[in-house]
C-alpha cells in the first residue's frame, strides 16, 4: 500500500543519515528460578535480583528498551512451563535485604506500573511504586523507555512463595535489546474531523520495517510529509510547524477515511542517538488557513 510513499519517506531519510553505524546492541542474562527483589516472608527463600548495567547495552536515558522473557521456570505445582517477570530501572546497585519491602532503593519510575501481590505467607504487601510488568508466558515482552537518572535494570520473578521455584531445564532468561524511541510532540492543528494524529512504529533498526501512519485527516485530501533533523516548533498557517523543514515530501492523498500509511524499510548507515522529526500537513478548508495538521512526532535512533 502506497509503495511510492515508502521509497520517497525512506529516501528522505537516507538523506538525512551521517557516517556513523548504529547497531542495536542485545544482551541475553540468565535468570535463576528462586531470583527476585519482593519482599520475601519470613521461614520463604529467594535469592537477590542481578542488575544489568546499562552502560553494558550502551544505552542511556531517553533510549527504550526491549525487554524479552526466555524459557519458562516451575513455581511449584504447574510444572516447568510458568512465566512472571518484572523489572525496575534504578540510579545504582544497591538491593536491600529481603526483609523490607522497597528493597531498591535507588528505584526510578517508568512503564506501566505493576502491582505485585502480598506473600502467600502472612500476606505481607510487597509492591513499590516503580516497577513494570516485563513478561508472561501470553505476553513475553515489553518495550519501557529509561527514564532519567537510570543506570540499572532489575529483573526479576513475580512469586508470593519462593521455596518451590525450580528450573528443571535452566532456561529462564531475559534478553535485553535496545531499539528506538517514539515520542508524540503535540501541536495538531484540528481540520474537518477533527485533530489529524501521526503515529510511529518500528525499531529504527536499518532494514527492519518501519510506518508512519496518519488517520483522522480529511477524507480524499493532498496531504504534505515533513522531515527534520531538528525541532523548529513555530508558528504557521494558525498552527505550529514542529520540524525544521528539511524535507517536504508529497503531496500524498488521504483515503476515504481520512488515512495515509506510509510503510518502509528503515535505513542503515544512522548514527546512534539521532532524532529526526515528523509532522504531516493536510489541505483542509476548515483550517484557519486552509491547512490542518498532525501532531508532531520524534524519533530516537538506538
Amino acid at each position: 500500500m502506497h509503495l511510492h510513499l515508502a521509497r520517497a519517506a525512506s529516501l528522505a531519510i537516507a538523506l538525512l543519515a551521517g557516517s556513523l553505524t548504529a547497531a542495536s546492541q542485545t544482551l541475553t542474562d540468565p535468570l535463576g528460578a528462586k531470583e527476585g527483589y519482593l519482599l520475601v516472608s519470613p521461614g520463604d527463600a529467594a535469592t537477590d535480583s542481578v542488575p544489568t548495567a546499562l552502560s553494558a547495552l550502551g544505552a542511556v536515558p531517553g533510549q527504550s528498551l526491549r525487554i524479552h522473557g526466555l524459557g519458562d521456570l516451575d513455581f511449584g505445582p504447574g510444572g516447568d512451563e510458568g512465566l512472571s517477570l518484572i523489572g525496575v530501572y534504578s540510579s545504582s546497585t544497591t538491593i536491600l535485604p529481603s526483609s523490607n519491602q522497597f528493597r531498591i532503593p535507588g528505584a526510578i519510575d517508568a512503564g506501566t506500573d505493576f502491582v505485585s501481590s502480598p506473600t502467600f505467607l502472612g500476606g505481607i504487601p510487597t509492591d513499590i511504586p516503580e516497577d513494570f510488568r516485563v513478561a508472561t508466558s501470553a505476553v513475553p515482552e515489553v518495550v519501557v523507555e529509561i527514564p532519567a537518572g537510570a543506570q540499572f535494570l532489575f529483573v526479576g520473578n513475580h512469586d508470593t512463595y519462593w521455596t518451590d521455584n525450580s528450573d528443571p531445564d535452566g532456561d529462564l532468561a531475559v534478553e535485553i535489546t535496545v531499539v528506538g524511541t517514539w515520542k508524540d510532540l503535540g501541536f495538531g492543528l484540528a481540520g474537518t474531523t477533527g485533530t489529524p494524529a501521526l503515529a510511529g512504529s518500528g525499531d529504527l533498526v536499518g532494514n527492519d520495517p518501519v510506518s508512519l501512519t496518519l488517520t483522522g485527516a480529511r477524507a480524499n485530501a493532498k496531504a504534505l510529509l515533513v522531515v527534520g533533523l531538528s525541532g523548529l516548533f513555530a508558528p504557521f498557517k494558525g498552527g505550529t510547524l514542529v520540524p525544521d523543514a528539511d524535507f517536504i515530501l508529497g503531496p500524498f492523498p488521504t483515503d476515504a477515511a481520512g488515512t495515509l500509511v506510509l510503510p518502509g524499510t528503515w535505513p542503515t548507515g544512522l548514527p546512534g542517538l539521532l532524532v529526526l522529526y515528523f509532522q504531516v500537513w493536510i489541505q483542509d478548508p476548515a483550517g484557519p488557513a486552509g491547512f490542518a495538521a498532525s501532531n508532531g512526532v520524534s524519533c530516537l535512533t538506538p
